[in-house]
C-alpha cells in the first residue's frame, strides 16, 4: 500500500445531513457548509498485472508442478516437522500447524 494525496473532506454525519434534506433542505446546505474540514490520507493499491499466457486467453491454466521425489517433503518452518503435498491446491500442507507453507 502507498499512501496517496492528502485531500480535505468536510467532518459531518451522513444520516443526520439526509434527515435534514427531508425535513428542511435549507437547513441541511447550512449544515454541510458549517461543518470544518479535515485531513484525510487515501491509501492507494496497485495490482500487479498477471502474465500472460502463451496458449492464449482462453486457454486453461497450467497445473502446478507436483514435487521433485517422494519422500521429499520440505520441513515446515515454522515447527520443523514433514509437511504433506496437498495436488489439488499445488502445495505443500503442514498437519500439526494446519496451515500452507
Amino acid at each position: 500500500m502507498v499512501g496517496g494525496p492528502l485531500k480535505y473532506k468536510r467532518k459531518y454525519k451522513l444520516w443526520l445531513l439526509i434527515l435534514l434534506v427531508i425535513v428542511c433542505w435549507p437547513i441541511a446546505i447550512v449544515y454541510y457548509f458549517t461543518r470544518e474540514k479535515v485531513p484525510v490520507q487515501e491509501f492507494q493499491t496497485y495490482v500487479t498485472p498477471m502474465a500472460p499466457s502463451a496458449a492464449g486467453p482462453g486457454a486453461p491454466a497450467p497445473s502446478p508442478a507436483a514435487p521433485a521425489a517422494p519422500g521429499t517433503a520440505p520441513a515446515c518452518p515454522r515447527c520443523g516437522k514433514p509437511t504433506t503435498w496437498v495436488a489439488q491446491y499445488g502445495r505443500y500442507y503442514c498437519t500439526s500447524d494446519q496451515q500452507y507453507v
